[in-house]
């Protein structure tokens, strides 16, 4: 994902990773989210693609031990086992699903992202999707605060069964919408 951010980065910004680089080593700003909220807040700069310049200033890579992210978040055999069922009924929708798992949540993308897991703190599963802004069910709520800005809708799964048919037809909703 970062090396399609840098590619993409001076259409997408209008300046290059060497043109960011000064700029943000003129403001003397070095703290990671100093550096982030000045790029976001005052270049409009995204999420995204500010944490990857910043992580070509510092030289660290947030997502270098991805592979860590899906287990410590996921953390019981209980909680992984949901995970594994949850992910395998994801993947029959189609081969163009990506996976890119973060520190905080686990999102799922097509053409753009559709879908994030994540667990709460009383250790469910919370589903966090991309849906239209009039759906309307009973056991989703409207959400902003499911991780990513593109999640709109959220539902946590008090065990594992209350993931069903329904469930899944919804997520298959938000996976053909993106």
């Amino acid at each position: 994902m970062g090396e399609a951010i840098l590619r993409n980065l001076e259409e997408k910004t209008g300046k290059s990773l060497e043109q960011w680089l000064t700029i943000i080593k003129k403001s003397k700003l070095a703290d990671k989210k100093s550096v982030m909220d000045f790029l976001k807040t005052n270049h409009s700069v995204g999420h995204f693609q500010a944490q990857t310049i910043f992580e070509q200033l510092s030289g660290t890579n947030e997502y270098e031990n991805s592979d860590e992210f899906i287990p410590a978040l996921f953390n019981t055999a209980d909680l992984m086992k949901a995970y594994k069922k949850i992910e395998n009924a994801i993947l029959k929708f189609g081969k163009d699903i990506r996976i890119q798992p973060c520190k905080t949540y686990i999102p799922f993308y097509r053409k753009n992202q559709f879908a994030i897991l994540k667990t709460s703190r009383d250790k469910k599963i919370v589903i966090g999707l991309n849906l239209d802004d009039n759906f309307n069910h009973d056991r989703f709520k409207k959400s902003k605060s499911g991780g990513s800005e593109r999640i709109n809708f959220q539902t946590t799964l008090n065990t594992i069964d209350d993931f069903d048919k329904e469930i899944i037809s919804i997520f298959k909703t938000a996976y053909e919408k993106n």
